[in-house]
């Protein structure tokens, strides 16, 4: 009986070692696991969406350019008088001012000659006319006597008698009137005035130099007007009247201009797919070549997130963890920006990977960084 109830003590003892040494095994193989699961589990940094509505206006920025310029160019050949204001780059002149003369002494007096002839034809004719055409000769000797070679010609008196007309054209009146008045015209190219108000931006003369006919002189543009050429993509055109109005600003000085769309352009370039628009602005600190921007018109999207270009793939989805497991979903991108993109088609919450992804993960194990 001692003997049974020995073997029984040893039978426990040897039940009792033998379930410490499996939870021991099962304790170090759970503890041996643990890291194995950790290992498997990546982190992204993400970004939780939270849609709304956004308001996105048309960004837009353009050169300045001057909305007239011309070349100045020499129509007769002289040589290039020096006055008191020169015609130098930077230099100013209002409208009808003079830009530049040329020495015309010797074309003037050739003109001055060539009325002196027309004078003396006119003289030798009058007493012809007196007695031929007496109705018609106070009105040609009035002609006479106000005739002065120093002044331009006026017109001739109106000759509605067929026999007058042959006999003025016979003694070379006709002839010797319009050749002056085209030389009058000629002498007027020897004094280069300014077209409208503006600015000297190029110059290609100095004073005492030979100017040939059909040569550029210089540049000359218009001060008190610009133009700022920007493009508007063909989804935004349909938001741009001609008459807007845009406050525009620079980078380089402090102050704002109101510009005016003044037109658009018609032809799409098939680079950017935008379209040129142009628009009226003024200012004395304005010059050409300098930037301005602004915001033209602005659209909402309802319901829309802002996010990093990067997020969206090729087949517009994006990475979200949902349940600690990638998946992807399908958004609709609404409009690109320089560094992010319009996106509809998340929930509030979701949480986007923002991380740059080279390879396929949808389905991996993952929590937010």
């Amino acid at each position: 009986m001692k003997a049974k109830k020995i073997t029984l003590y040893l039978v426990g003892l040897l039940f009792l070692g033998t379930q410490w040494q499996c939870s021991e095994s099962s304790g170090e193989n759970q503890t041996a696991s643990a890291p194995a699961k950790t290992e498997n589990i990546r982190k992204f940094t993400t970004q939780s969406a939270e849609p709304q509505s956004i308001r996105h206006s048309i960004s837009l920025t353009g050169r300045v350019v001057p909305q007239q310029k011309i070349d100045v160019v020499a129509q007769v050949q002289g040589i290039a008088e020096s006055r008191r204001k020169p015609f130098e780059e930077g230099q100013t002149f209002q409208r009808g001012e003079v830009l530049l003369s040329l020495d015309d002494d010797e074309f003037r007096s050739n003109l001055a000659a060539q009325k002196s002839q027309f004078l003396a034809s006119l003289v030798r004719i009058m007493s012809d006319l007196k007695l031929d055409y007496p109705s018609n000769f106070p009105a040609w000797n009035q002609y006479l006597k106000q005739l002065d070679i120093n002044q331009s010609l006026s017109s001739l008196p109106e000759v509605e008698n067929e026999q007058l007309r042959y006999f003025l054209s016979a003694n070379n009146i006709f002839n010797l009137y319009h050749t002056i008045r085209s030389q009058e015209k000629t002498l007027e190219k020897y004094t280069i005035r300014a077209p409208f108000t503006g600015a000297v931006t190029q110059t290609m003369i100095d004073a005492g130099g030979l100017v040939s006919s059909g040569v550029k002189l210089g540049e000359f543009i218009r001060t008190d007007q610009y133009e700022v050429q920007a493009a508007v993509s063909v989804e935004d055109l349909e938001l741009v009247e001609v008459g807007q109005t845009i406050p525009l600003s620079s980078h380089s000085i402090s102050g704002e201009w109101m510009g005016q769309v003044n037109r658009i352009g018609k032809r799409v370039d098939p680079a950017t797919q935008s379209v040129s628009v142009y628009l009226l602005v003024a200012g004395e600190r304005l010059k050409e070549g300098m930037y301005l921007m602004g915001d033209l018109a602005s659209r909402t999207y309802e319901n829309a997130v802002e996010m990093p270009k990067e997020v969206l793939t090729r087949q517009n989805q994006v990475y979200v963890i949902e349940d600690s497991v990638v998946k992807l979903k399908n958004v609709t991108p609404l409009e690109y920006q320089e560094t992010t993109v319009i996106l509809q088609g998340l929930a509030q919450n979701d949480q986007v990977i923002t991380d740059l992804v080279s390879s396929p993960i949808q389905g991996i194990t993952a929590v937010s960084k």
